[in-house]
C-alpha cells in the first residue's frame, strides 16, 4: 500500500532496533495476541508510530481497548478541518468501493440457552453478549471500532455513525511522540478506493510533520470529589493553594473553589487577563463571576437531558467534542450558562469571549453514583431481579492511566 502511494519505506522485523527510526508503521493485521511486536518504548522520546488496521483480539487483549465488530458503511468527521481529514469530506467517508478485509464476511458465533437458541452470541471482553447477524462486509469503511478510553491522551478524530462512545481514528500523545490509530479500513480492500488512499496518505504525511505540543501542569481548586475525579482519569493534578501562576500551567476551578480564588484574587486575576487557561466545572453563577472576568456570565437554572451543536475547529478548546458528551441519563437540573459568553448548546459548555476560561456545566464526576469514587465491587439487594441479589460494579480503565498503549505494545 505505501509503496503504491509513493511513500519510501524500509521493512524491519518484529525485534528490530527502532533507534535510527523517526516513524514506524504497523501494517494491517501485522500484530497477533502474543506474538513478537516492535518495541515502541520510544514514543517518549519522539518516535512516531502509524498503527493501520488491527484485529479485534489484538485490541482487546494485547492493547486493553473495549472494541465492537460493527461493520460501518458512515461516518462522521468530529473535527472537520483537523490535517488527517485533508481533501475528505462527509460525503467521501461512506460507501467505499470493494470489502474490508480485517474481519470474515460471516459472524463467528454460537447460539446460546441464555438467549433461547434463537441469537447468535459472541464473547466481548469475555462476556456472552448477543450481536445481529454479518452479512459480508461490502462497502465498509470502518468494521474494528475502539472504545474511546475514559483515561489517557486518546482525542478523536472522527466518530461512528450510531454510538459515538467509539471512534476508528484517534492519536496518542506521549512525551515527545505519538500513536496513530487508524482502524478505518484503509488497506487490504478488494477493489481500491480514492478516499481511502487519501486517509492514508494524510496520516503518513500527518506523522512526518507531526510535532508535540507544549504542556501544561493542572492545579485544581474546589469540592474533594472533582479532584478524586481528575486524578483517577489519569491527569496529574495538584492542589492550588494560593499563590502567582505561570503559562505552563492551567487552573481548574470545581464547586466551592470560589473562597480561595477570593483571598488570592490579584494572582487568580493577573492570569486570567493574561491569556491564562481556566476550565470551570459545574460552577453556580456566583462562583462563575469569582474568575475575575470581563464580562458578567449569567447562568439559568434549567432542565438538561441533551445539547446539539455543530463539530468544532481543530483550533477550539472544544474540538473533538460532540453532542454525544454531553447527555444525562435523565433529567437533570444544572446552571446553565445564558450569558457573557459564547453559549454551547443549551449552555452546558461556554467559553469567555474575552479570555481563555471553558466552563462545563455538567461535572462529570456528577453523571454516575461513583462520583469519582475508586474502582470497587458492592453487592445489593436494590431492584434485584427475581428475589436475587445485584451486584454493583464502579469500574475503572482496562489499561494503566498514565501509559494505557505504552505498557501494552
Amino acid at each position: 500500500m505505501l509503496s503504491g502511494l509513493g511513500v519510501q519505506c524500509q521493512p524491519v522485523e518484529a525485534n528490530a532496533d527502532l533507534k535510527a527510526y523517526d516513524i514506524l508503521v504497523v501494517g494491517k493485521g501485522a500484530l497477533t495476541v502474543d506474538g513478537p511486536g516492535p518495541d515502541v518504548s520510544r514514543v517518549r522520546e519522539g518516535l512516531k508510530v502509524v498503527l493501520f488496521e488491527q484485529t479485534s483480539d489484538v485490541l482487546e487483549k494485547r492493547f486493553g481497548f473495549r472494541i465492537a465488530e460493527y461493520g460501518l458503511r458512515q461516518l462522521f468527521p468530529r473535527v472537520p478541518d483537523h490535517p488527517l481529514l485533508a481533501g475528505l469530506g462527509a460525503e467521501n467517508l461512506r460507501d467505499w468501493r470493494g470489502e474490508a478485509t480485517i474481519m470474515p464476511p460471516r459472524l463467528k458465533y454460537t447460539m446460546s440457552p441464555t438467549y433461547q437458541q434463537a441469537t447468535p452470541v459472541v464473547k466481548w471482553c469475555d462476556i456472552e453478549v448477543p450481536r445481529a447477524w454479518r452479512c459480508g462486509n461490502r462497502g465498509n469503511v470502518a468494521s474494528v471500532l475502539i472504545e474511546k478510553p475514559a483515561q489517557g491522551r486518546l482525542p478523536a478524530d472522527r466518530r461512528r455513525r450510531l454510538q459515538p462512545a467509539y471512534s476508528p481514528l484517534m492519536e496518542y500523545r506521549e512525551g515527545r511522540g505519538v500513536v496513530l490509530f487508524c482502524q478505518v479500513d484503509v488497506s487490504g480492500r478488494t477493489e481500491s478506493d480514492p478516499a481511502a488512499e487519501t486517509l492514508a496518505l494524510n496520516l503518513v504525511r500527518y506523522a512526518l510533520t507531526w510535532k508535540p505540543a507544549a504542556g501544561r501542569n493542572a492545579l485544581y481548586v474546589g469540592e474533594p470529589a472533582g479532584k478524586r475525579h481528575l486524578e483517577f482519569s489519569g491527569i496529574g493534578v495538584t492542589a492550588y493553594e494560593g499563590g502567582k501562576l505561570s503559562p505552563d500551567q492551567v487552573l481548574i476551578v470545581g464547586p466551592g473553589g470560589s473562597p480561595t480564588l477570593a483571598n488570592h484574587g490579584p494572582a487568580v486575576g493577573e492570569f486570567v487577563h493574561q491569556g491564562g487557561h481556566v476550565l470551570a466545572l459545574g460552577l453556580d453563577q456566583a462562583e462563575a463571576n469569582s474568575l475575575f472576568l470581563g464580562s458578567k456570565i449569567g447562568m439559568k437554572k434549567a432542565e438538561h437531558i441533551a445539547a446539539f451543536f455543530e463539530p468544532f475547529g481543530a483550533d477550539s478548546p472544544f474540538a473533538g467534542v460532540g453532542p454525544a458528551d454531553v447527555p444525562t441519563a435523565g433529567p437533570r437540573e444544572l446552571p446553565l450558562v445564558s450569558s457573557g459568553a459564547t453559549v454551547v448548546g443549551d449552555g452546558v459548555l461556554a467559553k469567555s469571549p474575552d479570555a481563555n476560561v471553558v466552563f462545563c456545566q455538567l461535572a462529570p464526576y456528577n453523571v454516575t453514583r461513583a462520583e469519582g469514587a475508586v474502582p470497587s465491587f458492592a453487592v445489593n439487594g436494590d431492584d434485584a431481579v427475581d428475589g436475587k441479589q445485584s451486584a454493583l460494579l464502579t469500574l475503572g480503565t482496562a489499561t494503566d492511566a498514565r501509559h494505557p498503549v505504552l505498557g501494552r505494545r
